[in-house]
């Protein structure tokens, strides 16, 4: 993934992991602050990639949710 700095230069290399569980998510979120810390990314840009990385984390925590109510009512629908 590569974006533009801020001032208009090369892409900068965006090395985020994976994001396919909460853990890669807040490592990807930590990766986008320091880029913008170090001014390698705009504010802009980290600004809209954190919201990404949010919408990422509600996606997997809703699929983890989900899946707990299952196995939850599974066990219930023996139950007559």
């Amino acid at each position: 993934m590569t974006t533009r700095k801020k001032s208009g230069a090369a892409p900068c290399p965006l090395d985020l992991p994976e994001t396919t569980d909460l853990a890669a998510v807040n490592t990807a979120e930590v990766a986008v602050i320091r880029l913008a810390a170090a001014r390698q990314l705009g504010i802009r840009e980290a600004l809209d990639f954190t919201r990404m990385l949010d919408h990422r984390r509600r996606a997997i925590a809703d699929r983890q949710l989900e899946q707990m109510m299952r196995d939850l009512e599974e066990p219930n629908e023996d139950r007559p």
